[in-house]
């Protein structure tokens, strides 16, 4: 009930009951599309705030949030969410990700976006989590030579990319995400690959995660942030 009732709200805010959820994490069109959802956040947002300043109405949502007891994945979509942040302030991509242990539910690494701030266009949010996780001599007891030992998760605040869901199948973790990517996800195309990388992927589980509506959202305005100021181009 609480689920529908602050997805019912989010409608409001975006103009008509009608919608549903789904219709509310469609590719925003324009800045001014993203700018609504922004607004519509129980964050204090705007229409007429700069990048900074709507970062920093985020970041203190964010470490207020309290984890909502009725989402077991909450507390991995708030800390991926964080790191998505993290990367926004930084000048790059909204995209933030951590791997976990399952039986634990133990956080071992985070990270984010990295593609603007190092000038690599590899570094997406998954690939710059495994490259530093796998670097990190800790780690090593998670690790059967260049793969991953089962019980781990990678959680991601958006779903992964062609390039990044390869890379997960390939390390043989399970993966959630907090917000699908209607324009580049691909646990709904796992059909497209070739026979051998569809049979890899298929070893571990890809589903998305049962996270809050607002950590959704968040997530998925998060993604799109590069709008507000045309850091794409």
């Amino acid at each position: 009930m609480k689920k529908l009732i602050v997805l019912f709200l989010f409608a409001l805010s975006f103009g008509t009951s009608a919608q549903t959820a789904d219709s509310l994490f469609v590719t925003p069109a324009s800045r001014e599309a993203l700018m609504q959802k922004f607004v519509a956040l129980p964050c204090g947002i705007k229409s007429t705030d700069d990048v900074k300043t709507i970062c920093a109405k985020l970041e203190k949502f964010l470490i207020n949030y309290k984890n909502d007891p009725n989402f077991p994945d909450d507390k991995f979509a708030k800390a991926a969410n964080w790191q998505a942040l993290k990367s926004v302030k930084m000048g790059g991509y909204g995209i933030g990700a951590v791997i976990y242990e399952n039986k634990s539910r133990k956080i071992l690494h985070a990270a984010h976006n990295s593609q603007m701030t190092k000038l690599r266009s590899d570094l997406h949010g998954e690939m710059t989590l495994l490259n530093e996780f796998e670097d990190n001599p800790k780690n090593k007891k998670y690790r059967n030579k260049y793969v991953c030992k089962e019980g781990l998760t990678i959680f991601s605040s958006a779903e992964p990319c062609p390039m990044c869901f390869i890379r997960i199948a390939t390390v043989g973790v399970d993966t959630k995400f907090c917000t699908a990517g209607p324009d580049d996800g691909m646990t709904q195309r796992v059909q497209c690959l070739p026979p051998y990388w569809r049979d890899l992927a298929s070893k571990h589980k890809f589903e998305k995660a049962q996270s809050s509506p607002v950590m959704q959202m968040i997530a998925h305005v998060l993604f799109y942030s590069y709008l507000l100021d045309g850091r794409h181009a």
